[in-house]
């Protein structure tokens, strides 16, 4: 039952890494580009930052001049600098990255 609860938790950190990635999304339609902080979302594209669902604590945002990486600490509650279970190495942090990944 464990891993379904952790499982279930990596959901409901996904659905808010959806929400927020929509959201900057049209913050850069509207100001073309980025946000400096993920509070310049709130309130006109989101009511309210969501957080990160492990910690707590607001989701590590790093804005970048082509795009952005942001992500929730996972799990294990540290900081794998958000890499994810696809990563070399991996991590345990959900993660949103733009631009994509090239594989």
């Amino acid at each position: 039952t464990t891993k379904v609860i952790m499982a279930g938790d990596r959901c409901e950190q996904t659905q808010r890494n959806e929400r927020l990635a929509f959201a900057l999304a049209a913050y850069k339609s509207d100001n073309g580009s980025y946000p400096k902080t993920l509070d310049a979302l709130a309130p006109k594209y989101l009511a309210k930052v969501p957080g990160d669902f492990f910690t707590g604590k607001a989701l590590t945002y790093r804005p970048r001049e082509d795009g952005y990486l942001f992500y929730s600490f996972g799990p294990n509650g540290k900081d794998d600098g958000g890499r994810f279970y696809d990563d070399d190495p991996p991590g345990d942090d959900p993660n949103v990255r733009m631009p994509r990944k090239k594989r």
